[in-house]
């Protein structure tokens, strides 16, 4: 059996007939049963094929249907609605204007692929009312109950798109960026103009195990929307859903929802379906079903901001607050609190962004059964997966220099540890020499005889602000510009790759974020100072050692 002409959405393995899957590292499709290896274009060239038989078929059966199909062209929206011959609408479903009508038997503008309607218009109306009246406490959800009758079944048009992509990846209020790449597979994209994209993106996913060719019969007596989109409007969505697509794994890697995903489309293989939506349009409200599976959307276009960068600062903050209540009153611990939280703030805010969301009301994954003839439609994050692993993979230079899988750490328990030792050795660093100086010359005195830590007041201070522009800068700032990087080896395991320097986050070395010098690697100490120029060093480093001893000396002899 062929199996390409039965599911274009696979590839199956030339030497043994096995499903074969896209092998990232190697750009490729691979046998994990034989190891036979296929290339993309194999793959293009088959699905070519499976395309021209398609047209061919199509052409056929429509010289020999027996109900014809005419097109409803709306001259003021510009939507294309096709229907069996004797099913006329007097009016735009879109935008209320009058119809023109014109013959539709163009073969080249039909779809490939077809997901035929599981549920049926008396069901989808019972589902959406009880799914309305369940949400009204919410906008979305009264006006779902409101607008019901208005529901309306069509096969909307989507490409279905297949092929690598890659991203560029970049966190807010860092200057890094990460590279990772993917291969889309089950990937659905809209091409009506006249629907919110967004609402039916949720509405996703469909059950790609129940994809056909199309054909004729399946359409008999629906409304069908046919696309309207240029290829330049159609690969402007591709990409947005396709970030969209990424954005949960870039965001768990990176550890915020406050990041930038710049894609890049590949050479993409696009076949064109028909599959089936319900849907109410009521001015800026819309709500849809997935005819298939059940999952219900409803948006009535209000937004929400939301400011990611301001979670770190405030815990921060609030640290600070309970560690000062720990030792002063409320009204001191909260003015001491002030200066610190406004310094944590400024340092955070830089290159901070506000997100813009929109408020979309959605139900969770569904798929939906029927036995008996009784529709049973069944809810849960991992009710249908999709089979395809759309999943980005990170990719850095290896140590040949060339990209390398790789997996990407910015927090561990010894990078933690040594930024606790980090703090410590600060905050603390005028003690270390004064207990030093004390056991040489306390002689018989007891070890804390005019020994005062306290002292050193003068250093704590300066150390305080260091160690605050250390949490901004250092921490959540040098952790994201220098992740310890592994690469993934054939075998599955991990092998720590890169330079020391790269990865290293002292507390010094916080100042150096973004500079190198005229080999374009990052400063060490030595090259930071030299940039200051022998007497920008001078001054500098003059300046610590007076406060350093002073506070010292202080500890030391109090007295």
């Amino acid at each position: 059996m062929d199996h390409q002409h039965q599911d274009p959405l696979r590839i199956f393995c030339r030497n043994c007939g096995a499903p074969a899957f896209f092998d990232i590292q190697r750009q490729s499709f691979a046998c994990p049963h034989c190891g036979e290896v296929t290339g993309v274009q194999s793959f293009r060239s088959e699905l070519s094929r499976w395309r021209q038989l398609q047209r061919d078929s199509t052409v056929a059966a429509l010289s020999s249907q027996d109900v014809p199909l005419v097109e409803y062209a709306c001259s003021t929206c510009g939507a294309r609605v096709v229907f069996p011959e004797g099913e006329a609408l007097e009016t735009c479903d879109f935008c209320g204007s009058k119809l023109l009508r014109r013959e539709f038997m163009d073969p080249a503008v039909l779809p490939e692929l077809i997901i035929p309607f599981f549920i049926t218009p008396e069901e989808a109306r019972e589902r959406m009312l009880a799914w309305g009246r369940a949400h009204l406490n919410t906008p979305e959800g009264r006006a779902v109950a409101a607008n019901v009758s208005r529901l309306c079944g069509y096969y909307l048009p989507y490409q279905l798109a297949r092929g690598p992509v890659s991203a560029e990846i970049s966190r807010a209020g860092t200057d890094r960026r990460y590279h990772c790449s993917g291969f889309l597979n089950g990937t659905a994209v809209n091409t009506s103009r006249q629907f919110d994209n967004l609402v039916l993106n949720d509405a996703e996913p469909f059950d790609w195990t129940g994809v056909r060719p199309f054909e004729l019969g399946v359409i008999a007596g629906s409304r069908v929307k046919f696309a309207d989109l240029s290829d330049a409007e159609t690969a402007k969505r591709i990409a947005e859903e396709v970030t969209e697509d990424f954005r949960p794994e870039v965001c768990r890697i990176m550890q915020t929802s406050g990041v930038d995903i710049g894609l890049k489309t590949g050479d993409l293989f696009v076949l064109s379906a028909l599959l089936p939506v319900y849907i109410i349009r009521q001015g800026n409200f819309t709500a849809v079903m997935n005819g298939q599976t059940g999952r219900m959307v409803a948006s009535t276009g209000r937004e929400r901001l939301t400011y990611p960068w301001l979670v770190e600062p405030t815990v921060y903050t609030l640290l600070i607050l309970v560690l000062a209540l720990c030792y002063f009153a409320p009204s001191e611990a909260l003015g001491l609190t002030v200066v610190p939280g406004i310094i944590i703030f400024a340092i955070f805010s830089k290159n901070a962004k506000m997100v813009r969301r929109r408020k979309v009301l959605r139900s969770q994954v569904s798929a939906a059964t029927r036995k008996d003839g009784l529709l049973t439609v069944t809810e849960g994050r991992d009710i249908l997966k999709n089979p395809y692993d759309n999943t980005p993979v990170f990719f850095e230079p290896g140590p040949d220099g060339a990209p390398a899988q790789v997996r990407l750490q910015f927090y561990g328990f010894w990078r933690i540890l040594v930024m606790i030792i980090n703090i410590l050795i600060t905050v603390f660093l005028p003690v270390f020499p004064a207990a030093l100086i004390r056991l040489l010359i306390m002689g018989g005195e007891p070890f804390m005889a005019n020994f005062r830590p306290e002292y050193g007041a003068a250093w704590y201070v300066l150390a305080a602000f260091l160690v605050l522009l250390y949490f901004g800068k250092g921490i959540r700032q040098d952790v994201y510009e220098h992740p310890v990087i592994r690469a993934v080896q054939p075998d599955g395991s991990l092998k720590l790759i890169g330079r020391p320097e790269d990865r290293k986050i002292g507390l010094l070395n916080m100042f150096l974020t973004g500079k190198t010098g005229a080999d374009g690697r990052p400063l060490t100490l030595t090259g930071f100072i030299r940039e200051l120029g022998f007497q920008g060093g001078c001054i500098l480093g003059g300046s610590l050692l007076f406060l350093l001893l002073g506070s010292v000396g202080a500890i030391v002899t109090p007295d």
